[in-house]
């Protein structure tokens, strides 16, 4: 009897133990969370730190905010509609995008912090807005480099920082979804017929931080620094006499009822960047996370496609249709020449202050001849 009373109380002891231990729960690590699981955005800190993924297929709906500042007519617009649109479609609904265009949520020079706190989870922006913070990407802005199209100044862009290590740390913050460029630049006057290089001298020129700012005072004219939105303005009264900026911005800022000259010497590209914040990526499910980097790089320089090529040849039909007495031309052989010198001057210069500087020049021209116009 007393055998079977001691089998009784052991046994008791097992079940009591089993219990304790919560064998009647969910499995841990099932992921099950109620309200669908983690949060899409938690304040940035560390980036990429050790924060995991919430499960894949773990029925949350995560809406991504993008802030730009081009009005949506606008190439820009247009991009990140169509990449908007194709990420939802591959998530099944699962990925909401919510793109802000004309600087709805802050200005030009907000984005950079912006995405590093987490105000938003992706920024659409210009490196050269930030002066210092991207000096090694400065190098597809250099002047008169050979740069026939977008398409293909934004695989230079993009090559440069996916094929080498020299822009890797500009980045390390972020997550990058993208970096490319723009269309090329004239230099354009409402009321300065430029024949000359000297024709320069003394002119204020709104362009561009890092090497525009350089070039126009290696041309001898005062860089005055100028918000995009406020460079309509600035042209009508008489404040700036001249600018170099991309055809695209000519179009999307309507610059074009101003201009009656246009230098159409492919002075340079402005590049773009397009960056998620490192929290947000993570505390997406790695299936989310996969579709985002499926649509990234490569895959975003595809949908880019010609956007900006093709408001590069509609604004040139205006100017022609609706604007005939304004002026696009070409400077003569010698004076291109002239040109090619001081560019080369604001190059060399460049060079000498930028770590590595001779490699990512060289770097730049090589892939210029891999990614042909």
């Amino acid at each position: 009897m007393k055998k079977k009373l001691a089998l009784i109380l052991a046994m008791a002891m097992v079940f009591a133990m089993l219990a304790a231990c919560g064998g009647g729960g969910q499995p841990s690590g099932s992921g099950d969370q109620a309200g669908g699981g983690a949060p899409a955005t938690q304040p940035a800190g560390d980036q990429g730190g050790d924060t995991q993924a919430p499960p894949a297929g773990d029925g949350k709906v995560y809406t991504l905010r993008v802030h730009q500042h081009d009005p949506e007519d606008s190439a820009t617009g247009r991009f990140l509609n169509a990449w908007a649109a194709q990420v939802e479609e591959a998530s099944g609904g699962r990925i909401d995008i919510d793109v802000k265009h004309g600087g709805t949520l802050g200005g030009p020079r907000d984005t950079v912090d912006m995405v590093l706190n987490g105000s938003v989870e992706i920024g659409w922006g210009l490196q050269s807005f930030f002066d210092g913070v991207f000096p090694k990407t400065e190098a597809v802005m250099l002047p008169l480099l050979d740069l026939q199209s977008a398409e293909q100044a934004s695989n230079v862009m993009w090559h440069l920082y996916a094929d080498t290590d020299y822009l890797k740390d500009e980045y390390a913050d972020y997550h990058v979804l993208l970096l490319h460029a723009n269309c090329q630049s004239p230099i354009a006057s409402k009321g300065k017929n430029i024949q000359t290089v000297a024709d320069m001298a003394g002119q204020n020129v709104r362009g561009n931080a890092g090497p525009p700012t350089a070039f126009i005072g290696d041309l001898g004219a005062a860089a005055v620094g100028v918000p995009i939105g406020d460079l309509y303005q600035a042209v009508d009264n008489g404040t700036i006499d001249s600018v170099i900026t991309d055809w695209h911005a000519i179009y999307s800022f309507k610059l074009y009822e101003l201009f009656n000259y246009y230098v159409d010497e492919n002075i340079g590209v402005s590049t773009y960047f397009m960056l998620m914040n490192q929290d947000a990526y993570n505390n997406l499910p790695a299936d989310l996370q996969q579709i985002l980097d499926d649509y990234s790089g490569e895959k975003a320089l595809e949908i880019c496609g010609s956007f900006w090529d093709d408001i590069e040849a509609e604004v040139r039909q205006t100017i022609a249709t609706e604007y005939p007495d304004a002026q696009i031309y070409k400077l003569s052989d010698a004076e291109r020449a002239n040109l090619e010198s001081v560019a080369q001057t604001t190059i060399n210069n460049w060079i000498a202050k930028t770590e590595d500087g001779q490699a990512i020049y060289d770097k730049v021209l090589e892939l210029i001849e891999q990614y042909p116009a």
